[in-house]
């Protein structure tokens, strides 16, 4: 989630309305609520007309851009006969109080936009995938925030199924497949887009590590090492963060790398003898470990951890997503008959970092307004 201020954020409400649209929504800190992103005067907010409603199949990414709001349109490839225009990806501006969207190009109807993101706040950078002949193609393009005009980059390797990882200032991490010596290997590669220089980014075997890439670094724990690293894939430095993170090693237990932030990692270990799943942070100033305990139970009783979303800027404190929330909502069946199906949407709250990571539930609870 890239569209985070200080004072709040913006996200979409997923949960359709009986029209088939959606509600752009605007996270005020300040007043705790989610209320929708609407400036027009005296809006009930409940037809066509509030700004807050949209009709785009696919999903919408919002990405804060200085004074203004980015909307990234995803599409539905091969959807036009059904959904009409709103099938289509698309890119579009506005007002950061919802007011003046402005379209600034759609694509056709058998591509879709996905990973989108900026550099300099001049250009957007996203992978376009279009179906040819049944079969996806997939391209980095570049669009100009000022024209809506977009140029293709570079193809991604459809033969190994090469995808974009991450992207920070004019790089971005590509991740592809081969096989080794009949291993599975996932190689990395540095792609600079201002120059067009290639470089391996070194990695170690993915049987020995768990990762997570999070801006410019990547971090894994390797198990034969029993250590925590940190590589910057942008530089190609590679650090070692914490040794001799588990006393004694994992042995027989598996892990996966969730999150690393703020001098804290946080792992999910699978202990194989007792069947049972344990989260485990580990401060790395000071080498401690401890259990994660901030979980909460979804609409179908399964357990979830608290995720972070984003740091808020100039504090000290999480964007999270810390429950979910079972909700109605009308439709209709194939013959035309109306039904009420149930679906569920987050639930989102902020809080100081060192409560996140010392598993003290101390939210401020951001309340949907309906």
């Amino acid at each position: 989630m890239s569209a985070v201020t200080a004072e709040g954020f913006y996200t979409v409400d997923m949960v359709p309305l009986p029209d088939g649209s959606i509600r752009m929504l605007y996270g005020d800190f300040a007043s705790s609520s989610l209320i929708p992103l609407c400036a027009a005067p005296g809006c009930a907010h409940t037809g066509p007309e509030c700004q807050g409603r949209m009709l785009a199949y696919g999903g919408i990414r919002s990405m804060v851009i200085g004074e203004q709001i980015l909307l990234v349109l995803s599409g539905v490839s091969g959807s036009v006969d059904e959904y009409g225009e709103a099938a289509l990806a698309g890119i579009m501006t506005m007002e950061p109080d919802g007011s003046g969207k402005t379209l600034l190009t759609r694509f056709g109807a058998e591509q879709e936009l996905r990973d989108p993101y900026i550099t300099d706040g001049k250009d957007l950078y996203c992978t376009l995938q279009t179906a040819e002949d049944g079969w996806p193609k997939e391209d980095l393009i570049r669009i100009d925030l000022a024209t809506g005009e977009w140029e293709s980059i570079y193809q991604m390797d459809a033969e190994h199924s090469e995808q974009l990882m991450g992207a920070f200032g004019s790089c971005v991490l590509l991740c592809s497949q081969t096989s080794v010596q009949g291993k599975l290997a996932m190689p990395l590669t540095r792609l600079d887009l201002a120059t067009g220089e290639k470089a391996q980014v070194p990695y170690p075997d993915l049987g020995d590590t768990t990762m997570a890439v999070q801006g410019r670094k990547i971090y894994y724990y390797s198990f034969s090492e029993n250590a925590l690293h940190g590589l910057d894939w942008v530089s190609l430095e590679d650090r070692v963060l914490k040794e001799n993170l588990f006393e004694g090693g994992l042995g027989d237990v598996s892990a996966s790398f969730l999150d690393c932030r703020d001098d804290h990692a946080l792992l999910s270990l699978f202990l194989p003898d007792s069947d049972e799943t344990l989260l485990i942070q580990v401060d790395l100033t000071i080498g401690e470990s401890s259990d994660f305990t901030l979980t909460y139970s979804d609409i179908m009783g399964s357990e979830r951890r608290v995720r972070v979303l984003a740091s808020l800027p100039g504090t000290e404190q999480y964007l999270v997503e810390m429950g979910e929330q079972a909700v109605d909502y009308h439709t209709e069946l194939s013959d035309g008959t109306p039904t009420v199906m149930k679906t569920s949407r987050p639930l989102y709250g902020v809080m100081d970092a060192a409560d996140y990571w010392s598993s003290s539930p101390n939210y401020l609870t951001l309340n949907y307004s309906e």
